[in-house]
């Protein structure tokens, strides 16, 4: 059994750790890791467990032949490489790389049955990032009103989404379709119930108008006017907006299930409000504190498909938690953490 160099590099840096630290760890000279991450010389075999142990993954995962990607588009680095470590950037690139090869791994032998597709359109062939949103809730036959449950509705259009730690608040969100792969957004777990329906929103705008494009500098305002007319469409929103003030705003917010700025952030760019008084309205939220933690929380909307192939998995295909855990390249004492268990089911998978 012999290590592939990418899967060495990309194991190591998903634990934020340098060659040098490995090294120290694992009692192997610096030099042996690196002409084995260069592909110069292989591990010895020998020490490959105690590599594997190190960095939290099996022996076979170190040997996987997957390819490796960057997120590529302007839905990350555009935004984000300016104000990240590369240290950062590259253990949140190789952490998300490893949850898209083992969640490919668990798809396998598994079909997800779904109504819906996540398009693509060219925003500049339809009109601007408002007319984008209108045609995916055409598309997608959605209801008049605020969106019942987004993670549900992309689910079932084909996306997968999983919660993680970024252990950085400069990262909301990642959205990636790589080749061979399905739409996957990636949330940080530290997003309030609110706020995460807003930002995968925002992911979804990102992935239908930029996914795979040239970085834009207009991306990141498209994609905040894609999910503000997705989950509160102007034409059945703005006479709710009227006088709209931080009380009202927090007796709106479980109706349309997004956060109080945002709701008076599109009160101000449907003109129901000036840009000063929405100054205001932000400047009083601050002070009492609601830019940090609102009142009137709603409930979590939770991914459903990772859950649902784990448990189909474990009670259909007869696996034990030790034999899925060798499938996705994990220790059994670190499964738990990367994969909770599953409770309740909605999407039906067929074999």
């Amino acid at each position: 059994m012999t290590e592939n160099p990418r899967m060495l590099v990309l194991a190591r840096e998903a634990q934020g750790m340098t060659q040098e630290e490995l090294s120290k760890v694992t009692g192997l000279a610096q030099s042996t890791l690196s002409k084995a991450e260069n592909g110069l010389r292989p591990l010895p075999t020998a020490d490959l467990p105690t590599v594997a142990d190190a960095l939290q993954v099996t022996p076979q995962l170190l040997c996987w032949d997957d390819d490796v990607y960057g997120f590529g588009s302007a839905s990350f680095f555009h935004r984000k490489q300016q104000s990240l470590s590369q240290r950062t950037l590259r253990k949140i690139q190789a952490r998300i790389n490893l949850l898209r090869m083992r969640i490919h791994r668990l798809l396998s032998d598994i079909d997800v049955e779904t109504i819906l597709t996540i398009p693509r359109i060219d925003i500049d062939d339809v009109g601007g990032a408002y007319e984008v949103a209108r045609k995916v809730r055409a598309a997608w036959r959605m209801p008049m009103g605020p969106v019942t449950n987004l993670v549900n509705l992309i689910e079932s259009a084909g996306g997968v989404v999983a919660r993680r730690d970024f252990e950085t608040h400069r990262i909301n969100a990642i959205s990636i379709w790589h080749p061979g792969s399905g739409p996957l957004f990636v949330l940080h777990s530290q997003l309030s119930p609110e706020r995460q329906r807003f930002v995968l929103a925002h992911e979804l705008g990102h992935m239908i108008m930029h996914e795979g494009e040239p970085p834009r500098d207009t991306a990141e305002a498209e994609a905040d006017q894609f999910a503000e007319e997705l989950l509160m469409p102007a034409a059945e929103i703005v006479a709710d907006l009227a006088d709209i003030d931080v009380r009202k705003a927090a007796a709106l917010k479980p109706y349309w299930r997004v956060p109080m700025q945002s709701l008076i952030l599109r009160a101000e760019h449907l003109g129901v409000i000036s840009q000063s008084r929405c100054r205001s309205l932000h400047a009083y939220m601050n002070k009492a504190g609601y830019l940090t933690v609102e009142p009137n929380p709603i409930d979590r909307e939770e991914p459903q498909v990772i859950a649902e192939l784990v448990r189909v998995h474990l009670n259909e295909h007869t696996y034990s938690v030790p034999e899925l855990a060798d499938v996705v390249g994990l220790p059994n004492n670190r499964f738990p953490a990367e994969f909770p268990m599953p409770e309740a089911q909605r999407l039906r998978l067929v074999r």
